[in-house]
């Protein structure tokens, strides 16, 4: 063991440590895993700590938890080649031994002397006879792997970067090619992701790959015509291999092409080969829209093993966030009221998942709407900075913290708001403003200014202040 190896341990870090040992050998998981997480917690980058910890947590069940916290620090570690014995460790625990063996084939390269790659051997009942390309393998999995945890993770600056520092070699594979690629597509980088798939499509035209980004990237640029074209070969295309199948699925998927991206990814799933959080989010998704509702839920719940998602974003939870979207629409964006239609936008912004308002039909009413409606979308959605509308809506915050959330209340504000505007433009005091506007408006509620002072969590000064100001305009 070369010098590095040797971890120093902290006085109670070391106690944590040694007592989860001793739990180990009384057979007591559970008690020596709080142990081992109290030693990780008091040193963070002690390895001894972290394989321990990660070693129970895997034997716990938690085997997702583990392989996500493990990659973390592998990466925050700048990929330390010592990393791979751990990994490899851990997939045998968790019982994946294609990941193990190749994982450990990138630290038997690294570290030679330690004898790992004869471990392997015997481990696994093999003998590597073409060490060469058993390593070249070993590295496009560990390196597509790598990639795959940053971009899950929406991390997609970081991968671009990771996938910078892979080998030349490596860097121009058409897989490798590919995930630059996609990359370059989430991060809205379409010239760049464009050169990169044209190479590809051209240079092979049956790669699913290069064609389903193709497919999202003329469907995100609005491409129409382009996109359909594309989007039909991909409806009727039979993926050559479980791979392609995959990505093509998941591509249908994100354009809610169901029924076919059922066909393509419900297989997989069967066969136990591809199951990830993203093949069970995309089948949650599908078997919901192709009315498998408790087939939905099952692939809804066993994605939380890999990742915990609130149910917001489950596909009926959206559904229900979708249909509220259209019914808010209809009752305020059509109206001949512009601050009934700014309340319906107010409205808009405040369903949950928000990325549900994303391809909605509701946004041909959006562009129709006037530049001053258009203004506040852009304050609501894309975080641009706007004075007037800023205060209007703060004072929409304000009154529904405070419990008045009707459309009357609001109404009520916007009227007065724009009113105080048009007459003083520099006013500060938007809490106390928006407690006079009630004060002054009660809507049939018996309102005292004790009251208002109280909800508003102002001075009676102050709202006295601002009832004088609304009376004189």
């Amino acid at each position: 063991m070369n010098d590095r190896k040797i971890i120093p341990f902290t006085q109670s870090g070391s106690f944590y440590f040694n007592q989860g040992l001793k739990k180990i050998d009384q057979q007591k998981k559970k008690d020596a895993l709080k142990n081992f997480e109290r030693a990780y917690n008091t040193d963070e980058d002690n390895l001894a700590y972290l394989s321990q910890y990660v070693y129970l947590l895997a034997e716990n069940g938690r085997h997702a938890e583990a392989e996500y916290l493990l990659i973390n620090k592998f990466i925050q570690h700048h990929y330390d080649a010592e990393f791979y014995f751990i990994l490899s460790q851990l997939f045998v625990i968790s019982n994946d031994p294609n990941k193990s063996f190749l994982f450990g084939v990138e630290y038997a390269k690294h570290f030679p002397e330690a004898g790992y790659h004869e471990e392997l051997e015997n481990m696994f009942d093999l003998a590597i006879e073409d060490e060469d390309e058993v390593e070249k393998e070993a590295e496009r999995f560990v390196s597509h792997h790598i990639f795959q945890h940053l971009f899950m993770n929406a991390r997609i600056d970081e991968s671009l970067e990771y996938l910078s520092t892979l080998p030349p070699g490596l860097q121009e594979e058409r897989t490798f090619r590919n995930l630059k690629a996609m990359a370059y597509l989430f991060l809205n980088k379409f010239d760049e992701a464009y050169e990169l798939l044209q190479q590809l499509h051209m240079e092979d035209k049956t790669d699913m790959h290069a064609l389903s980004h193709l497919t999202l990237l003329y469907y995100h640029t609005g491409q129409q015509e382009e996109f359909e074209s594309n989007l039909k070969k991909l409806e009727v295309v039979e993926p050559l291999d479980d791979d392609s199948r995959f990505k093509v699925g998941l591509v249908l998927n994100f354009l809610k092409q169901y029924p076919r991206s059922y066909e393509l990814l419900y297989p997989l799933y069967k066969g136990q080969q591809f199951v990830s959080f993203q093949l069970l989010h995309a089948l949650s998704f599908a078997s919901y829209h192709t009315d498998r509702i408790e087939e939905a839920r099952m692939f809804w719940e066993k994605m939380q093993n890999f990742h915990k998602v609130s149910d917001a974003f489950s596909p009926w939870e959206k559904e229900k966030a979708a249909e509220l979207i259209t019914v808010t629409a209809e009752t305020h964006l059509h109206e001949d009221d512009v601050h009934l239609r700014l309340l319906g936008l107010y409205k808009l912004h405040l369903i949950r998942p928000r990325e549900t308002i994303l391809g909605h039909p509701v946004w041909e009413t959006i562009e129709a709407m006037d530049d001053y409606e258009k203004l506040y979308v852009t304050f609501l959605f894309q975080g641009v900075k706007l004075v007037r509308l800023g205060k209007m809506h703060n004072g929409l915050e304000i009154l529904r913290s405070a419990g008045y959330g009707s459309d009357e209340d609001l109404l009520q504000w916007m009227d007065t708001f724009h009113l105080l505007y048009d007459k003083i433009k520099d006013f500060e005091d938007i809490s106390s403003l928006v407690a006079a506007t009630m004060y002054l408006y009660p809507q049939g509620r018996k309102i005292t200014k004790k009251r208002m002072t109280e909800e508003f969590g102002i001075t009676a000064y102050r709202l006295n202040k601002a009832i004088d100001i609304i009376r004189q305009i």
